[in-house]
C-alpha cells in the first residue's frame, strides 16, 4: 500500500503550479469572501484530486499492469479509499486554518470558535460525498461517472427543494413535545451523525471492493 500511496501523491504533485494556483484561489476566497465556505470548498476540491488519480491508473490499459504487481484489487480500493481520505481531512484543515488566518487579519475574533463547527459540519459532509462519487467512477470510469453522478444529485437537490417547501426550513422546525432529554443532547446528536458516517463510508468501501472485483482487466 505503501507504494501505491506513494504512486498517488506523485501524481498529485507533478502539477505543482496547479496546486499554488489552488492555493492561491483558496487564500482570495478565504480574505474576500465572509463567512467559513473556504472549509467546505477546500475540504472538497482536494478529495476530488484524490479521485482523479483512478483515472490516471485506468490510462493505457494501467489497471493490467498494476495487478500484474503484488498488488491485489483490495489493497488497491484500501490504497484509494484512504488517499481520498486523507486528502480531504488536508483540504478540511487547510481551509480550516486560512478562515483563522482571515479572521484574526480582519480582527473578527469572535467567529473563531464558529470554525470549529464549521469544520465538524463541512467535513463529514464532504468526506461522504467524495466516496459516493468513488463506487460511480469506478464501475463507470471518469467520463461516465460525471453524467451520473450530475443526474443523482441533481435528483437529491429537487427532491431536498420539495422537502423544503411542503415542510419548511430546518431551522422553523419544531420538535415535538414530550420529548426525551437524551434525544435533543447535541453530543447524542454527534454521536449519531458520526455513526451514520461511518456506515456510509463502510457501505462505500464494499460497494467498491465489489465493484473492483467484477471489472475484467
Amino acid at each position: 500500500m505503501k507504494g501505491l500511496l506513494i504512486k498517488d501523491l506523485r501524481i498529485v504533485f507533478r502539477r505543482k503550479q496547479h496546486l499554488l494556483i489552488l492555493l492561491g484561489f483558496f487564500a482570495l476566497i478565504a480574505f474576500t469572501a465572509d463567512g467559513s465556505f473556504i472549509i467546505g470548498y477546500a475540504a472538497g476540491l482536494t478529495g476530488i484530486m484524490g479521485l482523479s488519480t483512478l483515472a490516471f491508473d485506468e490510462q493505457d490499459n494501467g489497471f493490467p499492469f498494476l495487478f500484474s504487481l503484488p498488488v491485489d484489487v483490495k489493497t488497491y480500493v484500501n490504497e484509494k479509499y484512504l488517499f481520498c481520505i486523507l486528502l480531504d481531512i488536508v483540504g478540511a484543515a487547510v481551509g480550516t486554518a486560512l478562515f483563522a488566518l482571515a479572521c484574526v487579519t480582519k480582527g473578527s475574533m469572535e467567529m473563531l470558535p464558529d470554525g470549529i463547527v464549521y469544520l465538524a459540519l463541512y467535513l463529514p459532509a464532504t468526506l461522504l460525498l467524495i466516496l459516493s462519487i468513488l463506487p460511480v467512477q469506478m464501475m463507470f470510469g471518469r467520463e461516465k461517472s460525471r453524467i451520473i453522478t450530475m443526474i443523482v444529485y441533481g435528483i437529491l437537490f429537487v427532491v431536498s427543494a420539495l422537502i423544503v417547501k411542503l415542510v419548511g426550513p430546518v431551522d422553523r422546525i419544531k420538535a415535538p413535545r414530550n420529548l426525551p432529554d437524551w434525544l435533543a443532547n447535541p453530543f447524542f446528536l454527534a454521536a449519531c451523525v458520526l455513526a451514520l458516517l461511518f456506515a456510509g463510508c463502510l457501505a462505500m468501501y464494499f460497494i467498491c471492493l465489489k465493484v473492483m472485483k467484477n471489472k475484467e482487466y
